[in-house]
């Protein structure tokens, strides 16, 4: 798990500095933002959540000011030391008492000018999110065909590489090769690519390509959900043909928890596995529509009609 400063939430969300500004290098160790209700009430969490970053707005307002001046300072001395990394307030949060206790206790607090307090809950946690989020790496090439996220595995030199070029030229969107870095989010999965590789594609002959600067920006594609696996293999790999025929489904793969739709695809001379592997997609939203039939129920259906008619 990656470290969040406080000031990284200062700047990537503009936020206003009101006090503490020699403590925003405090790091923020527990995800979540904690609205302040109960424990201006006196009722204090224990454990991790009690260190989260707290934000205050027009509920706590309207209920810490039903109070005199000595009550409401003695309540804000209370939360402000928690040990919390930080306090974030809404314009809708107007009391000058709590601004001069946080100065005096060199307690950061923060101001938001968002206009809508659910909006910018939600920005906050998104951004907590990239650091708090578990993550995974996967060897594979992932390219986002018909607007599912395709994850391209298989052992090294089967051709992984070559063809997410080969699909990046039927215009689908590239998001990474090698090293794809996944991330869970609200039980969803997100993968990009590796910062030291982004853009990059590496292929045997060639060497190192740029696929925006020789496709251009408009195939990039920053992240994408995480939609189907295609495990590439080696056709009758010692003499074995364990590829499905008939009445394939979708087996899953387990990937953080999520289980994720995965087909294999044997590999050899003559197949044009990038239409494959586009029908593959085009077959997982046919399924994912509810319309798909199983094929060998499909057969069967039409061998007992034609049966019939005979």
């Amino acid at each position: 798990m990656k470290k969040v400063k406080l000031r990284t939430i200062v700047e990537k969300l503009s936020l206003e500095t009101l006090s503490g500004e020699n403590n925003l290098d405090n790091i923020i160790q527990v995800y979540g933002l904690n609205r302040a209700g109960l424990e201006l009430a006196g009722n204090f969490e224990e454990g991790e959540k009690a260190h989260r970053l707290i934000l205050m707005s027009t509920k706590e307002y309207s209920y810490i000011m039903k109070f005199s001046e000595e009550e409401r300072k003695e309540r804000y001395e209370n939360l402000l030391s928690e040990h919390i990394p930080g306090v974030i307030i809404t314009s809708k949060f107007q009391d000058k008492l709590f601004l001069e206790v946080g100065k005096r206790l060199e307690i950061p607090i923060l101001k938001t000018h968002a206009e809508s307090t659910s909006d910018f809950t939600k920005d906050v946690l998104d951004l907590l999110d990239d650091y708090f989020a578990p993550t995974t790496e996967m060897h594979a090439s992932f390219i986002n065909i018909f607007g599912k996220g395709t994850l391209l595995t298989g052992e090294s030199g089967i051709g992984k590489s070559e063809l997410a070029l080969e699909l990046v030229k039927s215009n689908h969107l590239f998001v990474g090769d090698d090293r794809i870095v996944i991330t869970k989010k609200a039980g969803n999965l997100y993968g990009k690519c590796h910062p030291i590789l982004k853009n990059l594609v590496e292929v045997r002959g060639i060497g190192i390509i740029d696929v925006a600067k020789t496709n251009g920006y408009k195939v990039i594609m920053e992240q994408s959900t995480v939609d189907l696996i295609i495990e590439l293999s080696i056709f009758k790999k010692d003499g074995v043909d364990d590829s499905e025929r008939l009445g394939h489904d979708f087996k899953t793969f387990d990937i953080l928890g999520v289980k994720i739709p995965y087909i294999k695809i044997p590999v050899s001379s003559g197949r044009n596995i990038q239409n494959i592997v586009e029908t593959a997609v085009s077959k997982l939203k046919i399924a994912l529509s509810g319309l798909y039939k199983d094929d060998s129920d499909l057969l069967t259906e039409r061998m007992r009609e034609f049966s019939d008619d005979e």
